[in-house]
């Protein structure tokens, strides 16, 4: 069985970062050194059909199955996991099906669910992210049109031009598989029983994972630790990036220091 495609680089602690729909493990750039410097081992895997990993049927079973095998293949037995829209998808998912695996958890931009199963709401999502490509518009076109989209007011210096150049090398028929695989998440009955200490990053002006929901999330987690950014969007990692670090250091020093 081939391994998923993953950036292993530093020593200490492992944190795991699993990335977004539009996004892969080089979307995780601005996070790579500071947690190597920081001493802590940096891994970035890719999810199926992004990068080199293989692409699969759309569900989070293949996700998970991608992470748990670099984990196995790297001999790393627990880690703390960050994960990024449906990367933050796939950690609780992994938290379900291998809760021996999880020292603690970050969930970023990111939901418990998405919506009701079969609802209006799904249809009309996929529906309006298909359609471009129905009418024959390449994933670079599709990034350099609806990356502004996912951003704040105050971006980093250079987050537009990442955000494009990582979700173009995405194909197409990834991105909606993995687009698919997101309507069927719903992960709301085990927010209760999370017993690792747990942070959720909202972006203030982030209208795929709204803050007021991920608060709300976050007061169903035990003990769990909400985070707002202010002037930022959906992709806090990247034009964010300094409050982003700054924060989830913080909580790696308080679960695991070096």
């Amino acid at each position: 069985m081939s391994v998923a495609s993953h950036i292993d680089e530093g020593s200490g602690p492992a944190v795991v970062f699993l990335h977004g729909v539009g996004s892969g493990k080089e979307g995780f750039s601005r996070q790579r050194l500071t947690l190597v410097e920081a001493g802590y081992r940096f891994i970035a895997v890719d999810a199926p059909g992004f990068g080199e990993t293989l692409a699969s049927d759309a569900g989070f079973e293949a996700h998970v199955g991608a992470v748990i095998g670099v984990l196995d293949h790297l001999g790393i037995e627990r880690a703390i996991f960050v994960g990024h829209s449906l990367g933050g998808m796939t950690v609780q998912e992994i938290f379900a099906k291998h809760r021996e695996r999880v020292l603690a958890m970050v969930l970023s931009a990111t939901s418990p669910a998405f919506g009701k199963p079969g609802g209006d709401f799904q249809r009309e999502f996929i529906a309006a992210r298909l359609k471009p490509f129905e009418q024959g518009m390449t994933m670079p076109q599709f990034a350099a049109s609806f990356a502004e989209k996912l951003i704040g007011p105050s971006p980093e210096e250079g987050t537009l031009s990442e955000i494009i150049d990582v979700m173009s090398a995405v194909p197409v028929e990834s991105y909606i598989a993995a687009m698919r695989t997101i309507t069927t998440f719903d992960r709301r009955e085990q927010l209760g029983a999370v017993d690792v200490p747990t942070l959720l990053i909202a972006g203030s002006h982030d209208t795929n994972s709204p803050a007021p929901m991920m608060e709300k999330m976050a007061s169903k987690i035990p003990h769990a630790h909400f985070i707002l950014l202010d002037q930022t969007g959906h992709m806090a990692p990247i034009e964010n990036s300094r409050q982003f670090n700054h924060h989830v250091l913080e909580f790696l020093g308080a679960v695991s220091p070096c």
